[in-house]
């Protein structure tokens, strides 16, 4: 392969990667018969051993640290490399206290037959909740993360996740936030956020730079 990860633009990565949801979307819906699927599948076993010729070990994030803000990339939901995710794509407020991104999930995200399933939706809450702590100036990692689901999440529908900061005390931030459709609220969250004790021991510029958002 000729181009190393950062020659590479983000939005290639981007169109490929959707083309690689729109495959694991269309393996899940298909009603291709036996023939079809045999020959489908010597055609994508053929294009993973093309690509898993020249790959990085482990994750994502642990190797991809460079330029481009690539490390995260291989975010389980907002990654733009990463196929399993929706992706989800952040609007801020101009003091960066609060943060939404309207969302349309597919069959890919299945729970009870129709809707989506109550663990992606905790998932897509503890990340926006977690960005708005970043944002807010206040990193941290998941300490709690309590939900209430209001409403049956459909699928295939037009849903709006929001999240805002909340609170400090010390070394814990407090966000919450909500998932809604045009019927109300489907599920409503808050979180507890708490700095990572080697983030404390940083001196505060480097500290400093860590608050630090496009």
């Amino acid at each position: 392969m000729s181009d190393s990860p950062q020659s590479v633009s983000p939005e290639l990565y981007t169109t490929f990667t959707q083309s690689v949801r729109d495959l694991a979307d269309a393996t899940l819906r298909t009603n291709a018969g036996a023939e079809a699927i045999a020959a489908a599948q010597a055609e994508i076993e053929a294009i993973t051993a093309r690509l898993a010729a020249d790959q990085i070990p482990g994750t994502h994030g642990e190797h991809c640290t460079g330029p481009m803000g690539v490390a995260g990339w291989g975010n389980t939901v907002v990654g733009l490399r990463n196929a399993a995710a929706m992706p989800l794509h952040f609007t801020y407020s101009d003091d960066g206290n609060r943060l939404w991104a309207d969302f349309t999930p597919g069959a890919l995200y299945e729970g009870p037959p129709g809707h989506m399933h109550g663990g992606v939706i905790a998932m897509l809450l503890d990340q926006a909740l977690g960005e708005i702590a970043v944002r807010s100036g206040r990193p941290g990692l998941t300490a709690n993360l309590s939900i209430n689901y209001k409403l049956p999440t459909k699928l295939n529908t037009p849903l709006r996740i929001e999240a805002w900061y909340d609170r400090t005390e010390g070394v814990k931030t407090w966000t919450a936030g909500t998932i809604t459709s045009e019927q109300g609220v489907c599920a409503e969250a808050e979180g507890l956020f708490i700095l990572p004790r080697w983030v404390r021991d940083l001196p505060p510029e480097e500290a400093a730079k860590l608050h630090q958002h496009d």
